[in-house]
């Protein structure tokens, strides 16, 4: 199976430019908790469910009962083959943020980064300087972010990038003092 790299024009998720594994990563104990999904050409705007998807998706990350009524609905979320990227989120003209992915790319994984980017838009500014203080050391000291970086170095593009993928890779055993920066996904 041959992928091309495609280049993000927004803060969409990293290409992909290799066979993604199917079985968590593991180097000595460190677990990569959720691996990346394959690209699967057989989905299509057709038999893509995006309800089906975010539900498989608030399940797989424990996302709290409580805010998945809010991912579903206060996100515009709309599947694109064309789309010149994975996926992608910005602030629409609407005011509203938006999400938009190719069907192919719409698994739980890519879900996950691009609502991490929609939960980051949810911060103040003081907050997300508050996240970039605290995510500044642990990238380089937290064993399980060292990990992922050694595995992906995506996340180490900048702060917002690695926002998305600590959560995306990481979710429930990213360093506990990450957690609060993630509004509606803890």
């Amino acid at each position: 199976m041959c992928f091309k790299t495609i280049k993000s024009w927004f803060t969409g998720v990293p290409p992909v430019s290799s066979q993604p594994t199917a079985t968590p990563l593991v180097q000595d104990t460190m677990t990569i908790l959720h691996p990346e999904e394959p690209f699967d050409p057989s989905k299509t705007l057709e038999n893509t469910d995006i309800d089906e998807a975010l539900d498989n998706w608030c399940i797989d990350y424990n996302v709290p009962v409580k805010h998945r009524e809010y991912w579903k609905t206060q996100i515009v979320i709309e599947l694109d083959p064309d789309y010149p990227a994975p996926a992608g989120t910005w602030d629409g003209v609407d005011g509203k943020r938006h999400l938009k992915a190719q069907p192919g790319y719409f698994n739980s994984g890519v879900i996950a980064h691009e609502q991490a980017h929609n939960c980051y838009s949810l911060m103040t500014q003081d907050e997300k300087n508050e996240f970039s203080d605290t995510y500044a050391s642990l990238k380089t000291t937290n064993p399980l972010i060292t990990h992922l970086y050694s595995i992906n170095t995506y996340g180490l593009t900048n702060d917002i990038e690695g926002h998305a993928e600590v959560y995306r890779y990481l979710c429930e055993i990213m360093p506990a003092e990450l957690k609060q920066y993630y509004p509606k996904l803890f």
